[in-house]
């Protein structure tokens, strides 16, 4: 075949868009993870597609990566969302001994992996926790943030049940609260 058909034909098939390997996924991925002076959007995450779950997975579970790295791996979790990737998130999220970093991490992405009637449930272990306030402010945020009316009353609840000198960590619940909905 010669000529004008020839010509687009090859034109289509050249400019179609290929699918990425995996190994160009896992570069990908590795790209945005060592992205210092540019946040990384949400939309950059979901473009890699589910695939890329995977490679975040192991990414935000590693002892072996910088706490900013496992972090930034969990908000590429809870972008692109789906079954493993929230299993993955919630775990984070509740377990102890994980750097703030990423349990922070973990906590905002749970807000916006789990369903509102769902998240006061899921982060109430970070919510209750003894330790840091830091961690259950976090929780209380998310919970602000995501977890409908029940969500609020308990975030304002664990405010209150917070040292005085403590409850500045819970600044942004009361604006969260706030918020028409």
């Amino acid at each position: 075949m010669t000529g004008p058909i020839a010509a687009a034909l090859l034109a289509a098939v050249l400019a179609a868009p290929s699918t990425p390997s995996d190994e160009e996924i896992r570069e990908r991925v590795e790209s945005l993870l060592g992205s210092i002076d540019t946040p990384v959007r949400p939309s950059q995450w979901r473009a890699l597609g589910t695939r890329a779950v995977a490679v975040l997975q192991e990414r935000s579970t590693s002892l072996q990566e910088f706490p900013s790295r496992r972090a930034r791996a969990v908000d590429g979790l809870a972008a692109i969302g789906g079954p493993e990737a929230t299993r993955t998130v919630l775990v984070l999220a509740q377990e102890r001994g994980h750097p703030f970093a990423v349990r922070a991490a973990a906590l905002r992405g749970a807000g916006h992996l789990i369903p509102p009637d769902r998240l006061l449930e899921a982060l109430r272990p970070a919510l209750e926790e003894p330790g840091p306030v830091r961690v259950r402010a976090v929780a209380a945020e998310a919970l602000a943030r995501n977890g409908g009316v029940a969500g609020c009353a308990a975030a304002r609840a664990r405010m209150e049940k917070e040292k005085p000198d403590e409850r500045g960590a819970f600044h942004r619940v009361p604006a969260s609260c706030d918020k028409p909905r």
